[in-house]
């Protein structure tokens, strides 16, 4: 019964951080979604004075690049916990699964930041009343940067600063051929596939991740269940595990083959939290999870 219960807590959990390191598993579409940011990019666009974001990324995009037009927040570890002095001024507008759609409008906002596959209602019901909603997926670096750079479009920021600081963190990247196994949660064992901000990740740091090519057959798009066939054939090299509040680092050690990898009898496992490897959620912990994959390939 405990397991069915932590299954189900970890299903919730993952399914908005999930989603938005979903991948269309088509070259060709990804493509257009790039090339059709930099269309906006080059038209002339409305300036947004009051936003609200339904994302703790795009809350601190908009604190970067300009304090000012941001008008609320959504509940979470990062803007509750981690960063909870830096939005103490701002209201908070409920956790993922339940966003506070009249609060939303009290706030009067002439635009609202969602993540796409999960705030789709909510955004729905706003752009119903009137009010500017704008959607993004941050499945890869590129997306990453684009989200800057249409963000700051809006409010008529500069968005290089922020860039500069995002591309610092690819400098000297090291050379590293060593195969990774990536677990974001034990029931069931999800892996991420090249198609997600984390494989994307690895692929910058030159890490062979066992299951880039592997293709996504679940509900959370960029990520499979890898069978326990399929992990000790691999037999990695590494192995980064993901913690999160309904999933910790002794859980991995409870899987039926954990003992027969190399990696775990090598001492080669390292803990990651989930907002970096499988989220990017703020400039800083893009900073943390780069310099952290950066130092393990020296190794």
């Amino acid at each position: 019964m405990n397991h069915k219960i932590t299954a189900f807590i970890l299903t919730l959990s993952l399914s908005f951080n999930l989603f938005g390191c979903s991948n269309n598993n088509d070259s060709n579409a990804k493509k257009s979604e790039t090339s059709k940011v930099e269309q906006k990019a080059s038209q002339p666009v409305q300036q947004a004075q009051r936003i609200v974001a339904l994302t703790p990324l795009a809350s601190d995009l908009i604190y970067n690049l300009d304090r000012t037009r941001l008008v609320g927040v959504p509940n979470g570890r990062y803007t509750d916990i981690i960063a909870k002095d830096k939005f103490a001024e701002f209201p908070k507008l409920g956790s993922n699964t339940g966003i506070n759609l009249e609060k939303i409008v009290s706030l009067k906002p002439d635009l609202v930041i969602g993540s796409g596959g999960f705030h789709d209602k909510t955004l729905a019901k706003l752009q119903e009343l009137g009010i500017n909603t704008i959607v993004f997926n941050t499945r890869s670096w590129q997306d990453l940067e684009n989200q800057t750079k249409e963000i700051a479009q809006r409010i008529g920021a500069d968005p290089k600063p922020v860039l500069d600081k995002l591309q610092a963190n690819l400098r000297n990247i090291p050379n590293n051929n060593k195969s990774v196994l990536v677990l974001v949660s034990t029931q069931p064992t999800l892996s991420p596939n090249k198609n997600s901000w984390a494989g994307n990740l690895l692929q910058k740091f030159n890490y062979k991740n066992i299951a880039a090519d592997f293709e996504s057959t679940g509900r959370f798009k960029g990520y499979l269940t890898l069978s326990q066939e399929k992990i000790l054939a691999s037999n990695p090299d590494k192995i980064f595990i993901t913690e999160t509040t309904s999933t910790k680092p002794d859980e991995y050690k409870k899987l039926p083959f954990w003992n027969k990898l190399k990696a775990v009898q090598n001492n080669n496992v390292y803990t990651f939290h989930h907002d970096g490897l499988v989220s990017p959620t703020s400039i800083n912990t893009v900073e943390e999870v780069t310099k952290q994959l950066s130092d393990i390939a020296q190794e």
